[in-house]
């Protein structure tokens, strides 16, 4: 694998692994959810489109950080 190839790998996988990871997290907690019964976001039940969007960001942080992975063993690679 070339030097430049496996840079964007790295870059751009460790990118999408972080940016997947927060809006995860983000969907996780909810700060926008109001519930009459609960005293936390956290305690409301989530909406299947909150959901959806959730799994779709665990499974881009998945493959990002196995892209990222790639991308670091083909730049160590190279450099011997």
């Amino acid at each position: 694998m070339r030097t430049r190839s496996s840079t964007v790998m790295l870059v751009g996988g460790t990118s999408l692994a972080i940016l997947g990871a927060v809006v995860s997290v983000v969907y996780f907690l909810q700060p926008w959810r109001t519930c009459p019964d609960e005293d936390s976001s956290a305690g409301c039940a989530m909406l299947p489109l909150d959901a959806s969007i959730m799994s779709a960001a665990m499974v881009v942080t998945l493959f990002a950080t196995a892209v990222a992975i790639a991308g670091a063993m083909g730049r160590r690679r190279t450099m011997y």
